[in-house]
Parts: C-alpha cells; sequence; structure tokens
C-alpha cells in the first residue's frame, strides 16, 4: 500500500513556534493557555472543546501534504458586474512549496486578460464545525490582491480574515450576512504591525454565537451576528479579479507565504478524538469517495491552464514520492 506523507503535529502543543521570529514568544505564550486532552474532547481553555488537532509546517515537506487540497477551478465573471471584471482560475501552478521555505500563493504580475490567476488551498474535510485557527504568514507588499484565511461552507456561511495587499495596514474581519436581508458583520482594524515585513499571527476562533480575532495572539475584536452553524472546509487564498475589492492585477508578482497553519477544531462525522497525523483517516475517506472537483470556467476555454494531470482529479497531484511515512502521537 502507498505510504502517507506525515504531518509534523507538535507534541507539546502549549509552545508557541519558535521559528516565527516576529512573534513575542512570552505574550503568545500567555493568551494561550495549554490545551488538555481528555477521553474525546480537548479542551482549550478560555476559547472551547474540540475533538481534532494538527500543526502544518510548511518548511520541512517538499510536496503539499495530505488533509490539505490544491485547488483547481474556475470563476467566470458576470459581464454586467463591474465588480468583477475579469474570469479568475485557481491553479496548481501558483502554489509552490520547496523544503525549507514557507508555502508560497501567487498571483503572477502583469496579467491583462481573463483568467486572472491566483492560488488557493483548503482542508480536505468539508465537515467542520467550529475551530481555532492560526496562520503564520507574511503578507505581499505588492498591491492589487487579497489574501484570504476563512471558513466556507456557502456564501451566508462565511467568516474571514481578508488583508487587501492595496491597503496593507488594515485587516478586514468578517460574517458574511447569513440571509438576504441581513447587514454584513465587518470590522476593520488597523494593524498594529507592519503585516509584509515579517511573519506575524492571524487567528480566528469559530465559536457557538461569536467569531473572535487575534493577531499574534492579542484579541483585535470580536462578532456575534451572522456566526456560522453549518459545518464546511477551511480555505486559504490569494487573488485578484480587477475588481475594488482585490484591486490589481498586479503589476508585478504578488506572493503571500504561509509559515504554518495550526488549527484545533470539531468534526461532525467524528466521535473520538485525534490527536495524530490526519492523512490515514483522509486517504481511506478519499478511497471511498474520491472528491469531485468542478469548474465554472470550460477546460476547453482556457486549456493551457488545466494540465492534463490535473483535470477532473483531486489527488493526481500526490506522486508517490510524496506519500511519506505517517506519524503518530
Amino acid at each position: 500500500m502507498t505510504k502517507l506523507f506525515g504531518l509534523s503535529v507538535v507534541l507539546a502543543i502549549f509552545a508557541a513556534s519558535s521559528s516565527a521570529t516576529s512573534l513575542n514568544e512570552t505574550e503568545l505564550l500567555e493568551s494561550r493557555a495549554a490545551a488538555t486532552k481528555k477521553s474525546c474532547i480537548i479542551t482549550l481553555p478560555g476559547v472551547g472543546r474540540f475533538n481534532q488537532y494538527v500543526k502544518y509546517d510548511f518548511a520541512k515537506w517538499s510536496k503539499f501534504p495530505l488533509g490539505l487540497s490544491i485547488s483547481n477551478y474556475g470563476i467566470t465573471a458576470d459581464p454586467e458586474d463591474e465588480e468583477h471584471p475579469f474570469d479568475q482560475f485557481y491553479g496548481p501552478k501558483n502554489v509552490v512549496l520547496k523544503r525549507g521555505r514557507p508555502l508560497q500563493l501567487r498571483v503572477p504580475g502583469g496579467q491583462t486578460h481573463s483568467p486572472i490567476q491566483g492560488a488557493e488551498f483548503t482542508t480536505v474535510y468539508d465537515d467542520i464545525l467550529f475551530a481555532s485557527v492560526r496562520t503564520v504568514a507574511k503578507v505581499s507588499n505588492v498591491p492589487g490582491t487579497c489574501h484570504g484565511f476563512f471558513f466556507y461552507k456557502s456564501d451566508t456561511q462565511e467568516t474571514d480574515i481578508e488583508i487587501r495587499t492595496s491597503f496593507p495596514t488594515t485587516i478586514f474581519l468578517t460574517n458574511q450576512k447569513s440571509s438576504p436581508k441581513a447587514l454584513t458583520s465587518t470590522l476593520d482594524i488597523k494593524s498594529p504591525l507592519d503585516m509584509t515585513s515579517d511573519f506575524h499571527e492571524y487567528r480566528f476562533d469559530w465559536l457557538k454565537g461569536v467569531t473572535k480575532f487575534y493577531v499574534d495572539g492579542k484579541f483585535v475584536g470580536s462578532l456575534k451576528k451572522n456566526v456560522p452553524t453549518m459545518p464546511g472546509s477551511m480555505v486559504w487564498n490569494n487573488w485578484a479579479n480587477g475588481g475594488s475589492w482585490s484591486g490589481g492585477p498586479p503589476e508585478r508578482d504578488s506572493v503571500l507565504e504561509i509559515r504554518s497553519i495550526e488549527m484545533y477544531y470539531n468534526r461532525t462525522s467524528v466521535t473520538g478524538v485525534n490527536w495524530r497525523n490526519d492523512s490515514s483517516l483522509w486517504y481511506e475517506r478519499q478511497e471511498t469517495r474520491k472528491t469531485e472537483m468542478t469548474t465554472s470556467v470550460r477546460e476547453d476555454q482556457y486549456p493551457q491552464l488545466y494540465p492534463r494531470e490535473w483535470r477532473h482529479d483531486a489527488l493526481s497531484f500526490l506522486s508517490p514520492e510524496s506519500q511519506g511515512t505517517s506519524q503518530y502521537m
């Protein structure tokens, strides 16, 4: 049987990431109480209880880890919508991972025609209900794209951390409106730090009835309206469509760098606690239910963007050498 690629899971989850040099480790340790494991529940004091935990440290890998899936689809612009003048395409070649370096999500510079290429990846699991997600990232200093770290089930079940590189001093925090008559819940936070010069931790705690947001372990705000109530996936992306929100397309390459992702979360289909490599559960699931990829930009419309090995197959980027040894706690 093909071996599985191991995910790096910390043994002492109360330890702050020593590699994130710009983070104040004392503040992070004080703000992140030690989680405890009892029976089938992980308790994170002051946050909540979860049945799953994983940490992705991207510098340790040369191939994309199991448990996460690189997006491969397009979005067709509405010709009558001036806010989205260009088609978009999220393709695997814009997700760059090299051992010893952070993961890079690229929007190539100088694009002038549809589709505008961007980069995105998601959790393989789409049954996540409530989570504490911490992304250590460095923002691009090139104007004209939007970076997103968010939960998504649908346009009415979504919580976002977004950074628009044309406005590099502001962090946009949002619960998207939960019904057509509702108002979107938003917070625009002036960043207390330079997001483009170094790595910082961007965190949201999606809990029942509230979403809370933190930067480098410091609480910056919360939203109690339009809090998602249905299970879905976690998403990270870097994109542009020429509209007023993302701006662009960028004149030069816009690169979002992600050093690590740490997640405490609940899966609705899991009853037991999982403090180990998620890859074995993921692989077993995919053997019985192959991921379906859908596109609204047709392959025959932009065939050069759809390498044969990527078409219709979310698993095809996993070469045998990428599937290393599974490590358990």
